[in-house]
């Protein structure tokens, strides 16, 4: 970094000395598949914000899953065979985009700002979209009844769970990764039974959940080395595992049902290997738990059928319970791109923050990371802190949502 670039650097430092920060509300928003509805919990005050939208283009939509890039919101509805664009901003729907009719859509993954992946769980296939024409622009075949998508290192790793709809069986559980860009198949990795879920660890494996068959096969995780393409390890759990979110502590948890009294979250070390709690001593939370995301202070968040969502620390203990719509069934937290400290603005307190991290030695952007990434180039270096530079002060374009599990190393 020459001398010019240096001094600019240093001098925008003292600025933000001089600068104070506004802190603006953390979100959790809640996919609610019975009420079709969307809730907003607010993390800091704890308020609830229910059917704030309603969700799908007719009733029985089955919304089935939320992704949140920036301002925007992307909920899979499964049995209308669409996605709905919601401005987050506003609360309002602004399109649909329309998949094949039948195909039951399940699971969105997005590669950028521009190109997207989901599943189709009846087709056994993948359609790939253009997020700006909201429009499908390619599908090809995956393995049977395809579920839940990652990408990581320029490759899409389909979870295809194997269910059979005419016999209600399930075949051999794989993964099939295809190279984006040609969307040419790499490798077919066989896994457990039911493979449906999966996510990303700080060491750039991806965890795949093999629920089994609810009866006599039950749960493991399988770890996959994106690297090599190869399973490298397994979590033996028990029980019927589903969702699975692993937090910047680099503890996994997972949505383990709980059909009858209360419901399960088990949770392991994502790095050892180690299982903290799972069939033989889960954390019990509500009836019925279908959904866990972990937050950045180490805590998660739970929604079971009961209609609620709970804060739980990691020995289960409540802290929070927010009152939410009919079902919830998946949630996602809102995260702004540029937002390099974590707190929920963008101003210049980001630039330095992110000066200091790349440069001086200072801590690393808050968890997830790929805020940081706000050319959306792949990569977190010095052109992002031009990017965010003109963006703040010269009137540029505004940080792009990130690539988020796509280089080893680039945590989420």
């Amino acid at each position: 970094m020459n001398s010019i670039v240096k001094k600019a650097l240093l001098t925008l430092s003292l600025v933000g000395l001089l600068t104070a920060s506004a802190v603006a509300d953390s979100y959790l928003y809640v996919v609610n598949s019975i009420g079709e509805t969307l809730s907003r919990i607010n993390r800091d005050n704890g308020s609830v914000d229910n059917n704030l939208i309603s969700l799908g283009s007719d009733i029985n939509s089955a919304p089935n899953q939320l992704v949140v890039r920036d301002t925007l919101a992307y909920v899979v509805c499964s049995v209308t065979d669409e996605i709905q664009v919601i401005d987050l901003n506003s609360s309002s729907t602004v399109g649909f985009i329309s998949l094949p009719a039948g195909s039951n859509p399940y699971w969105l993954a997005c590669y950028n700002d521009t190109t997207a992946y989901v599943s189709l769980l009846a087709n056994n296939g993948v359609a790939k979209i253009d997020l700006i024409s909201r429009t499908v622009v390619d599908q090809f075949p995956v393995g049977k009844s395809p579920a839940g998508l990652a990408i990581a290192r320029h490759k899409l790793y389909v979870v295809n769970s194997g269910f059979d709809f005419g016999t209600f069986t399930y075949d051999p559980g794989t993964v099939t990764v295809y190279d984006i860009g040609p969307d040419t198949l790499v490798e077919t990795i066989a896994t457990g039974l039911n493979p449906q879920f999966v996510d990303r660890d700080r060491q750039g494996r991806l965890h795949v959940v093999c629920t089994g068959n609810y009866s006599s096969v039950f749960g493991a995780v399988y770890l996959l080395d994106p690297a090599a393409d190869e399973v490298v390890d397994s979590v033996l759990t028990g029980g019927s595992p589903g969702q699975i979110a692993i937090g910047p502590d680099n503890i996994a948890y997972l949505a383990a049902g709980g059909f009858t009294e209360d419901g399960f979250v088990f949770s392991y070390d994502a790095g050892s290997g180690a299982v903290y709690h799972a069939s033989a001593n889960p954390l019990a939370v509500d009836q019925n738990c279908l959904a866990v995301t972990a937050s950045a202070d180490s805590t998660v968040y739970a929604a079971s059928f009961t209609d609620f969502v709970q804060r739980i620390d990691s020995s289960g203990a409540e802290l929070n319970r927010y009152a939410v719509g009919d079902g919830p069934i998946h949630q996602a937290p809102a995260y702004r791109p540029g937002d390099v400290n974590g707190d929920f603005e963008v101003d210049l307190s980001d630039i330095i923050y992110l000066v200091n991290s790349l440069f001086l030695g200072g801590p690393p952007p808050a968890w997830p990371a790929w805020r940081a990434n706000v050319n959306g180039d792949f990569n977190r270096d010095l052109a992002d802190v031009i990017h965010l530079v003109n963006y703040s002060f010269l009137g540029g374009p505004a940080p792009k949502v990130g690539p988020t599990w796509i280089q080893q190393g680039f945590e989420r």
